[in-house]
């Protein structure tokens, strides 16, 4: 799922927009590639500061999807399809503090489609 291709846009640097689904309608966020781990071939975790809207959406029940891409080398993006949550005092939100202090909790995303959408 989380092909090469994929893993070569997260190394350069871009947003990275996600929106979820409220009550209000469609919630937009972001983080930045380089923010983003791959945790396996389906799942990828990045840190949350704030997402207070996102993480009450995804808590309710909604699905995520991210848009990812870079400009270099050749112009590629992806849509990303599936299911977040976050993590609060788990190895993976460990992990994410060590790095960026002010991470909160840990956006897991488990991946469940994709499709490339440029490039």
């Amino acid at each position: 799922m989380i092909t090469e291709t994929i893993r070569s846009v997260l190394e350069h640097e871009g947003p990275a927009a996600w929106v979820t689904q409220g009550p209000e309608g469609p919630h937009l966020v972001a983080t930045w590639n380089s923010y983003i781990q791959i945790l396996d071939d389906h799942t990828l975790a990045f840190p949350a500061g704030g997402y207070r809207k996102t993480e009450q959406n995804l808590a309710n029940g909604s699905g995520a999807q991210m848009i990812i891409g870079a400009k270099a080398p050749a112009g590629i993006g992806f849509l990303l399809t599936g299911r977040a949550a976050l993590e609060v005092d788990t190895p993976v939100h460990a992990q994410l503090r060590s790095r960026f202090p002010w991470c909160r909790a840990a956006v897991v995303f488990r991946v469940t489609q994709v499709e490339k959408v440029l490039g």
